[in-house]
């Protein structure tokens, strides 16, 4: 958006915003819908016969999602011997679990973390998100625990965010004006549980998942405080991934969420140091 000719929208006065927000909230309709390849393959793949082959073709039907399941099937901490060419070859190899995940945050991605003007705060938030949900993963295989729920919960725990940023985004597009950095961030704080809790409703998610992702800032006053502790370790580890020099290996290791979730200090220190083997897997 061109800002020369915008108004400034103080921050003493974020009344505008704030009720385009409540009217956003309160029109379901205006938040992305379920993808249709996410929707497609959630009936395909609960089918107790589902082949590759049936995969292949739906998947191709979605150029970004086609290219990323080549992109993490022969990633170097996945790919076979010998390389794998076939988007058929592809769904085998990586499971219908596997396959399923990645459409989600592929959709996800270009759906819900795209915000015209805001393109770094978009990016750093698809990261930790990303990144979170991987780390979920190696926690719940530790733990053997949540092993299915918990890549999903620690991929939605930013949605809320990434979703309000985008309808503010749209908001400073339709009425030629940025709202300062301040009441930006504010706006994006307060909306967050109201826009994750739309989007997971809208895309069907359980019930664990969404009060998980929610909740995972505090995760002992969860309904499900086990799985929202894995989300925010998740977190936390995803942050030291991106950020090391924000937050040490030292921290993360003696966070007391590992102490509720029963991970030992060694497992933490052993987990932590996949931290080539995550980012590999994430491509970034």
């Amino acid at each position: 958006m061109n800002t020369d000719s915008a108004v400034v929208l103080s921050a003493l006065n974020p009344q505008v915003a704030h009720q385009y927000l409540c009217d956003s909230v309160g029109s379901p309709q205006s938040i992305a819908p379920l993808p249709r390849v996410c929707a497609e393959l959630a009936q395909l793949t609960a089918q107790q016969a589902t082949d590759a082959a049936q995969l292949a073709r739906l998947i191709q039907s979605d150029a970004a999602l086609a290219g990323e399941i080549m992109r993490v099937a022969n990633s170097p901490v996945l790919r076979p011997r010998t390389a794998i060419v076939s988007l058929q070859q592809a769904v085998s190899w990586l499971g219908v679990a596997e396959v399923r995940n990645i459409a989600m945050a592929v959709m996800l991605r270009g759906e819900v973390f795209v915000a015209p003007g805001h393109e770094p705060q978009s990016e750093e938030l698809w990261r930790e998100a990303w990144l979170a949900g991987l780390w979920a993963k190696e926690i719940a295989r530790e733990r053997r625990k949540h092993v299915e729920s918990a890549f999903l919960a620690a991929l939605m725990h930013r949605t809320g965010a990434a979703l309000a940023v985008k309808i503010l985004s749209r908001f400073e597009s339709e009425q030629r004006t940025v709202v300062d950095a301040r009441t930006f961030g504010e706006l994006v704080v307060e909306f967050e549980p109201a826009f994750g809790r739309l989007l997971m409703k809208g895309w069907l998610l359980p019930t664990d998942v969404q009060d998980a992702a929610i909740d995972w800032r505090s995760y002992r006053e969860s309904k499900h405080s086990d799985l929202a502790g894995t989300v925010h370790a998740a977190h936390l580890l995803a942050t030291h991934t991106l950020h090391p020099q924000l937050l040490d290996e030292e921290l993360v290791v003696e966070n007391e969420v590992f102490e509720q979730l029963g991970v030992f200090p060694d497992d933490r220190r052993r987990m932590v140091a996949k931290r080539d083997h995550v980012r590999g897997l994430a491509g970034i």
